[in-house]
């Protein structure tokens, strides 16, 4: 996208979030905009379609209730949505006293084997050992290493969506990488 758009999308979004602290019905083309990225985020940590339903109801019933506390902090909206879907997706975890899925798609597995700089011979041995290594992961290793490679984000949101710094994200991640290509190494 073309930056000068890119600038005009952003202060077009930054409007509507104005707009809807006074006003609720504007925050409709939020919801609009962020529905299904947020659905997709939630449903690939719980598995379950109804549960993800409602969470993804209540990160939105949640984002509007405190539009007005939301203070742009140079990062997009969105992370502050998925902040939020995260905390609700702890809260439902601990409340049934259940682990979290992992969903793994193939695209997800380009942007983490290129970080781990395996050699040619562990790139099949990392292929097919993936969703164990994600296992064996505790959920704030695992937070990081989804948030950064299967959604994409950059450090400063991670941190952000974590309330970490965006130095202890990027340290952190860098040492969760290093015990997978560790374990990889070990199998092959």
């Amino acid at each position: 996208m073309d930056s000068k758009i890119a600038n005009e999308v952003a202060l077009d979004e930054r409007l509507i979030i104005e707009q809807s602290k006074k006003d609720p019905k504007r925050f409709s083309a939020i919801y609009e905009k962020y529905h299904e990225p947020i659905f997709r985020f939630v449903y690939s940590r719980i598995g379950q379609l109804e549960a993800s339903k409602d969470i993804t109801s209540s990160v939105f019933y949640k984002a509007l209730a405190h539009i007005r506390k939301y203070k742009d902090q140079g990062l997009s909206f969105s992370s502050w949505l998925y902040r939020i879907a995260v905390n609700e997706c702890y809260d439902f975890f601990r409340a049934q006293k259940k682990y979290r899925t992992v969903a793994l798609e193939d695209y997800m597995h380009a942007d983490l084997l290129d970080e781990l700089q395996l050699e040619e011979n562990e790139k099949e041995i990392w292929m097919n050992s993936l969703p164990g290594l994600l296992e064996t992961l505790e959920p704030k290793d695992l937070e990081l290493i989804e948030l950064r490679f299967f959604e994409a984000k950059s450090f400063r949101e991670v941190g952000y969506i974590l309330g970490i710094t965006e130095n202890n994200a990027k340290t952190r991640t860098y040492r969760v990488l290093g015990r997978m290509r560790k374990e990889v190494r070990n199998l092959s």
